[in-house]
């Protein structure tokens, strides 16, 4: 049902875009036949209900039509483009994840001390800035003041490992230091609540060692609230990602998008859209699943209550 209303939505909403496209298809000195001619083609003067009827239908088996700019079909321009934004995703995941988690632990175990302000100071600075600046600043400063890392493009990590890692770095850097901050405030709030359990408390009665306290007891229940916001953050980071691929030249997912708006090519906006709204509620189902994995007694709860 989700997924049926966010089609409707995105139908909609990308007729109502400005502009005509049988006349961007055509070009500026096209006649009035050509532009009808083209306009039949494809559909394009048919009404609403009729071309989202027919739209729905095919992408319901698998076919998300034609694009009106390239003549490709929008299944195989999405295979080709989907696996660089994956990439690219992933990376930011990992950088974020890499910063956030022991910079939000570290602040929780030294709570109100010069770690806690400085990691607060950081994950301030962190959702302020924004992806299109700090992109630039980074290009700036470590591609042409040190010539450290290629300013922009991309290669194929099948062609060239390392060319490409060289390549991503700065872009999932810049894409992941947004969520990292969300990600440190989060868990540094978690663990807190965790930290002051009566059950951690208990464990540190016994005699156990602060690491194994903090790592064996108490981080996988504090993960969880973390890992729902990481769950709903998986939007941001989609649409983080249309501004990052623009200034760093990667031909992945968000340019796109942001080609296909320009030229007004339906088929294409609408693919693009649909099968990101499609991941985005699977990343959350996965969500759900990943809690039994965290707290068990999620999953034994459901099953007696179940029973």
């Amino acid at each position: 049902m989700t997924l049926l209303v966010i089609s409707l939505i995105v139908f909609v909403g990308v007729r109502m875009i400005p502009g005509d496209p049988a006349r961007v298809l055509a070009g500026t000195d096209a006649d009035a036949a050509g532009l009808e001619e083209i306009r039949e083609k494809y559909g394009l003067n048919e009404p609403w209900p009729v071309q989202y009827g027919r739209w729905l239908a095919l992408a319901v088996r698998g076919d998300l039509g034609e694009s009106i700019r390239t003549r490709q079909p929008v299944r195989q321009t999405v295979a080709a483009k989907l696996p660089i934004t994956i990439e690219l995703a992933c990376l930011a995941l990992l950088v974020a994840i890499g910063i956030a988690i022991p910079a939000g632990i570290l602040a929780a175990v030294r709570r109100n001390t010069l770690w806690d302000v400085l990691a607060s100071g950081v994950s301030l600075c962190g959702v302020s800035v924004p992806n299109f600046w700090l992109g630039i600043m980074l290009i700036l400063l470590v591609s042409v003041r040190l010539g450290w890392l290629p300013a922009s493009g991309f290669v194929p990590i099948a062609d060239d490992p390392l060319g490409n890692v060289k390549r991503m770095l700065m872009p999932a850097l810049v894409l992941g230091a947004g969520l990292a901050a969300v990600l440190m405030r989060q868990t540094r709030n978690a663990m807190i609540e965790v930290l002051s359990a009566d059950y951690v408390r208990t464990a540190r009665a016994k005699g156990l060692a602060q690491p194994a306290v903090v790592l064996r007891h108490a981080l996988r229940n504090g993960l969880i609230p973390v890992v729902t916001i990481l769950g709903l953050q998986m939007g941001a980071l989609m649409s983080g990602a249309v501004v990052t691929e623009q200034i760093f030249v990667i031909p992945g997912f968000g340019r796109l998008i942001v080609e296909a708006v320009f030229t007004r090519d339906y088929p294409v906006v609408q693919g693009v859209v649909l099968i990101t709204a499609s991941a985005y509620v699977l990343i959350n189902l996965l969500v759900d699943v990943s809690y039994t994995v965290l707290n068990p007694r999620i999953r034994i709860r459901g099953t007696a209550d179940g029973a």
